[in-house]
């Protein structure tokens, strides 16, 4: 037997055999199927913006790592007073020794052309995968010993 419902007179749904409709309270079942879909689209979104906050934080501490490291270099530069000329490589084995394997540097000092007794040392701290990234330090030293005066 097929039912079917109308509305009688008084406004109430009836089904075909004369008794009251009832509407039982509740979610039908695409109701729920649509909000755990919305609800897992979002969780989904989350995880990802989750995942990209952590790599943030990564990049931020190997970029404050590799900026102590090269003040670590440059404070070196420092107490050799007035460095010599030319290039010097390494990695931080010998100070830090197992500490920093992804991390290498070079430290270049050049003279400046407008005061022989100034010298520009550039620290260069490479990291990351295939040391792809760096972090550059620049200083200017001036020579503890004055200039000598042409006669």
């Amino acid at each position: 037997m097929r039912l079917v419902y109308r509305t009688n007179r008084h406004g109430e749904t009836v089904d075909s055999v004369g008794g009251l409709a009832r509407c039982e309270p509740g979610f039908t079942l695409i109701e729920v199927m649509i909000s755990l879909a919305i609800v897992a689209t979002a969780i989904v979104a989350l995880l990802g913006l989750h995942h990209q906050s952590l790599q943030s934080v990564i990049r931020g501490q190997e970029l404050t790592r590799a900026a102590m490291l090269a003040q670590e270099v440059m404070t070196l530069a420092e107490l050799e007073r007035f460095p010599p000329l030319g290039e010097k490589v390494g990695d931080f084995q010998q100070l830090h020794p197992g500490q920093y394997p992804n991390f290498r540097w070079d430290r270049t000092v050049e003279a400046t052309q407008l005061f022989p007794d100034v010298r520009k040392v550039r620290v260069r701290v490479m990291f990351g995968s295939r040391f792809s990234r760096s972090f550059d330090l620049v200083e200017y030293m001036h020579s503890p010993v004055p200039p000598e005066q042409g006669s």
